[in-house]
């Protein structure tokens, strides 16, 4: 996997097309959301079906607007690390603006693995669980 072809992938999540990620999604690949995040089940997802459900569907029922705004991508061969700000008003009217940071490992143009790192303090505090 290039660093063109992540590029075209965060583009068309920002057009709300998560579609993209299970198309190149391996069915066994762990998707790691960070420690502590609300939308992590203390384990590694699997799935499109779980996946859609415990991160993306909750996206939409908590935030009025949410944006992932990328600020660099490193290509690393097999592994492509994005760096950016997770941008979004909670329907609470709470202003998200939290860094993070995407790993994505491939095995040719599948993606075999997904961990993510980002402020599970401010992800907390705006929709009000500390």
């Amino acid at each position: 996997m290039s660093k063109a072809h992540v590029e075209t992938m965060y583009e068309r999540l920002a057009e709300g097309d998560f579609g993209v990620v299970f198309e190149r999604l391996s069915p066994d690949a762990p998707w790691i959301e960070a420690e502590n995040v609300p939308y992590s089940p203390g384990a590694p997802l699997r799935g499109r079906d779980e996946i859609q459900k415990t991160v993306f569907d909750a996206h939409e029922r908590d935030f009025a607007e949410f944006h992932v705004d990328v600020r660099r991508i490193v290509d690393g061969g097999d592994t492509v690390l994005v760096e950016g700000r997770y941008v979004g008003t909670t329907n609470a009217g709470t202003r998200l603006d939290a860094i993070f940071a995407h790993v994505w490992d491939f095995d040719g143009d599948k993606i075999v693995r997904f961990q993510q790192y980002t402020d599970t303090w401010q992800w907390r505090r705006v929709l009000g669980l500390d």
